[in-house]
């Protein structure tokens, strides 16, 4: 039996789940940067309620960003690596269940792990995950060669 719409879905998961990947990257990549540094600050003077935030630690602002990153890329590719082996056990139809299971957990946990990011990547897997689950094997029909009529 192929199991064509489950990996679609689960490509279609591991493709959304690369977005938080990509922006991670970036983020990460100008975390440093002074230029970034004085647009936050720029940013934080501009607001609306910029009287009520009061002294922020620009420093501990960004350690903060940048750790908050790191654990959404984390999750985020965590969830990539699942959803690969989710394939792999839907490929030739190996184990649909375990696969089926792997990608329910992955879509509940990870959600949460990308903050919301991953979101509807989660819901990808999701509906993957329950299509592996509910989508029962054809069993081979047996001829009956003893009835004749």
């Amino acid at each position: 039996m192929k199991r064509t719409a489950e990996i679609i879905f689960t490509v279609i998961g591991i493709l959304l789940y690369a977005i938080p990947v990509v922006l991670g990257g970036m983020l990460l990549n100008v975390k440093d940067d002074p230029q970034f540094r004085a647009e936050i600050e720029k940013g934080i003077q501009s607001a609306p309620n910029a009287d009520q935030v009061g002294n922020i630690n620009m420093d501990q602002m960004i350690d903060f960003l940048g750790t908050f990153t790191i654990v959404i890329l984390v999750a985020a590719i965590l969830a990539i690596a699942l959803g690969i082996l989710s394939i792999v056990f839907l490929k030739g139809n190996k184990k649909p269940k375990a696969a089926g299971i792997i990608l329910i957990i992955t879509a509940i946990v990870m959600t949460f792990g990308t903050v919301g990011l991953g979101l509807f990547a989660g819901v990808a897997y999701l509906i993957a995950g329950i299509i592996a689950l509910v989508r029962k094997s054809k069993k081979p029909i047996e001829e009956t060669s003893g009835m004749e009529s």
